[in-house]
């Protein structure tokens, strides 16, 4: 039998090492990972609102309330964010009263829907824009050089001429011809601090495609007309009043059955953090066989019915961009 005595074989360093991170590997994996800690910008205080219109308890738009016959008619804020006071008023059709009144000033017949006491007001201790339908039609130009022609035209005025007059011994006045589509190029009434004319100022899309709660929204028809069923023109609004901004859109849309189609935007963008005003007026106009050929479906004019539609599809003729820093 040998008398040796057996090798054994010795553990280096380099094992030891290679034991030591696969413990700290199998202890580390039995910790949970901690998520990321993100940090958000910092982002600036709200300013304050206040309303006289009842809100809704878990988000907090406020309610805009049915339109009610008062008199006089009484303007309270609808919404006030920061120093700016928004005021919104809808009321009935316009009695026959009042269509004589608007008549005398405006030397023309009024159209056929006519809310004249409907209104909306953007108040600053520096500047106050108003959208009325009244002042929109002082707008409507008399003896256009470029009027608009139709089978139906003189019918549609002499049945506006036979509808004053009601008396037998009353001589009817003729009124002096008038853009019947009753186009206007109104931009809203305003006071205070003038508008600096600078095309290159654009309303910050990005900001308005937020996902910010609306706080306040409005809308209402300042005047329609169906043009003696030959079209329709509509002067309408709307209004949405977010924490750090509102969009204000007017929109004139006139379709004149084989003849055009024109749409007339006036917006208006306000930044309540900025103070800063910017109102961009843009003007589409397309002839209606034009149109028409790009419908698709089984009733393309119901298409040509959609206004949304439309505004995708007319070119744009001229566009126009002010803007105002309110900044005291």
């Amino acid at each position: 039998m040998s008398n040796r005595v057996p090798k054994y074989n010795s553990i280096d360093s380099f094992q030891i090492d290679v034991a030591r991170k696969m413990h700290q590997l199998t202890t580390s994996s039995r910790v949970p990972m901690r998520p990321p800690v993100r940090r958000t910008p910092e982002q600036k205080p709200k300013l304050p609102v206040s309303t006289d219109s009842p809100s809704c308890a878990s988000c907090g738009t406020v309610i805009t309330p049915g339109p009610v016959a008062t008199l006089p008619i009484k303007d309270t804020p609808s919404i006030k964010v920061g120093d700016f006071k928004i005021y919104t008023a809808r009321h009935p059709i316009l009695n026959a009263s009042e269509i004589d009144e608007f008549e005398s000033i405006l030397n023309l017949p009024v159209p056929e829907m006519i809310f004249g006491n409907n209104r909306v007001r953007i108040s600053h201790p520096r500047l106050e824009i108003d959208f009325c339908a009244l002042d929109a039609l002082k707008l409507v130009e008399s003896n256009p050089s470029n009027l608009i022609q139709v089978s139906y035209a003189s019918e549609w005025v002499k049945s506006r001429q036979h509808k004053h007059h009601n008396k037998s011994d009353v001589v009817l006045e003729m009124y002096k011809p008038f853009d019947w589509t009753y186009t206007t190029l109104y931009k809203g009434t305003t006071t205070g601090t003038a508008l600096t004319r600078d095309d290159d100022m654009k309303i910050p899309l990005e900001k308005l495609q937020r996902k910010d709660p609306i706080l306040f929204f409005d809308e209402m028809v300042l005047y329609e007309d169906e043009l003696g069923d030959n079209g329709i023109s509509v002067l309408s609004i709307k209004i949405r009043v977010m924490h750090s901004c509102l969009l204000l859109l007017q929109r004139l849309f006139v379709r004149v059955d084989n003849v055009l189609l024109r749409i007339c935007d006036t917006r208006v963008y306000i930044d309540f953090e900025e103070d800063l005003v910017i109102r961009e007026f843009k003007q589409q106009e397309i002839e209606y066989d034009k149109l028409f050929r790009l419908c698709t479906g089984n009733d393309p004019r119901k298409m040509m019915r959609d206004i949304n539609w439309c505004s995708q599809r007319l070119p744009v003729i001229k566009v126009e961009r002010e803007y105002a820093r309110l900044t005291i």
